[in-house]
């Protein structure tokens, strides 16, 4: 994945955790493609994101999709009270 936009994703293998998720984060954006073949989303990828996320201290809060071809995540650190 090319270390200019580490918040797209489009396969497994462009998950680059250390860069998305590192603790001077509050908040993590993240586009991750949807196929165009029928509009499919790959649920391994967005798995492989969630998974990273949680065991770096962010939850998915919210998600939403964009011009039919992107799914937009949005992670929030974990609050150290909870």
């Amino acid at each position: 994945m090319p270390s200019e936009a580490p918040f797209v994703i489009e396969t497994v293998d462009d998950v680059a955790a250390d860069d998305l998720f590192n603790s001077g984060r509050d908040q993590v954006v993240i586009a991750i493609r949807i196929t165009p073949v029928f509009g499919q989303l790959d649920l391994g990828v967005v798995a492989a994101v969630v998974d990273e996320a949680n065991v770096r201290g962010f939850t998915l809060v919210r998600e939403r999709s964009f011009r039919d071809e992107w799914l937009i995540c949005v992670f929030d650190a974990f609050d150290d009270a909870d």
